[in-house]
């Protein structure tokens, strides 16, 4: 059973609070940090995952999403702060899938 991930993602500066829906995490941070400004040269580079919450159906993810789009950036800002006070990075890292065989020089 997939699981249906809504996020809010920030830059480094805490200017921009964008709020998004995925069933991928990794996938989706790879897309928006492969995002390339036509217009404008000087795109935020989105790269913290500040808050997740995980549904198990895709109609209560899109509904949380349309909810908290519709948020104040205040609210947005004290809903980040009561489950992520440090407004620390929650990526989650990838598993790895190859062996990598480690050398060590002495």
């Amino acid at each position: 059973m997939d699981k249906h991930i809504v996020y809010i993602v920030t830059d480094s500066n805490r200017t921009y609070l964008e709020v998004g829906y995925c069933t991928d995490i990794n996938a989706k941070l790879q897309e928006i940090q492969g995002v390339v400004g036509g217009l404008f040269s000087a795109t935020p580079k989105l790269n913290n995952v500040v808050f997740l919450e995980e549904f198990d159906s895709k109609e209560q993810a899109v509904l949380r999403q349309y909810q908290l789009r519709s948020f104040t950036r205040m609210q947005r800002e004290r809903l980040i702060r009561m489950k992520n006070p440090n407004w620390l990075n929650l990526k989650p890292f990838p598993a790895r899938t190859e062996n990598k065989k480690v050398v060590v020089y002495a």
